[in-house]
């Protein structure tokens, strides 16, 4: 099990490979999200959350928004988050999580912090508080024409590292200006190693609970929630 930077774990959880890999233990094509606005049900198998991923990877590229350069993301838990999660792991590009409920105010403050290349958003948000001050791109606009194969975006081995910036993430603090804290693939490969390492002792036993669900409450912009969301339910075969 190498783990030198998120993207190894990318590759062997969502078969995000050429071939599967000997650490993967779950076929790709199981359902991995599923996501209810209240309307409709959508779900996305692993497969498809590396399909997502790679065509967001693209997207990024064809914007010239480039490895080291940040992107804030803005909206309420759903696939395309983790999709755009992903992505942005595979070009370089620095994602900036801000809470849903946060206001326009303090997204505008943190994405001049960052220099932010565009802001992703949500359906539940004001994506019009900013006017043309930066690209603004709607999560379900930029995931419904990803969802034909595409090819994989190879990373630059030489660029990407386990001491490359992976998020930043920004608190308000109790009184002042936002404050920004960069977690790099090794930094948050320190927390999920460990708890990987001790789920595979126990896999064997996990035949007749398959699928494991997971019910994610948490925001994504939080690590906690974003690591029950995105990182642990793969190590169990899980469905979130």
């Amino acid at each position: 099990m190498t783990r030198r930077t998120l993207l190894d774990f990318f590759h062997d959880t969502t078969g995000a490979t050429d071939q599967r890999s000997s650490t993967a233990h779950r076929p790709p094509s199981a359902d991995f999200l599923i996501y209810d606005d209240g309307y409709r049900t959508w779900t996305w198998t692993y497969t498809d959350v590396a399909r997502h991923a790679h065509a967001f990877a693209a997207m990024l590229r064809a914007e010239r928004i480039a490895h080291g350069q940040a992107i804030a993301i803005w909206s309420e838990n759903r696939p395309e988050w983790i999709a755009a999660l992903w992505g942005a792991l595979i070009e370089g590009v620095v994602l900036v999580p801000i809470d849903y409920r946060a206001s326009s105010d303090f997204l505008r403050k943190v994405a001049g912090i960052v220099d932010a290349k565009a802001i992703l958003v949500g359906d539940v948000v004001d994506a019009e508080a900013f006017g043309a001050e930066r690209p603004v791109w709607r999560l379900h606009d930029v995931f419904r024409d990803s969802a034909d194969p595409v090819s994989r975006v190879p990373h630059a081995d030489d660029e990407l590292g386990p001491d490359t910036t992976a998020e930043i993430i920004f608190t308000s603090g109790a009184t002042a200006e936002p404050k920004g804290v960069v977690l790099t693939h090794r930094n948050i490969l320190a927390n999920i190693v460990p708890i990987e390492r001790e789920v595979a002792k126990y896999r064997k036993y996990m035949g007749p609970f398959k699928p494991i669900r997971f019910l994610n409450l948490l925001p994504l912009s939080h690590m906690f929630g974003q690591a029950m969301a995105t990182f642990v339910p793969p190590m169990l075969e899980g469905l979130v």
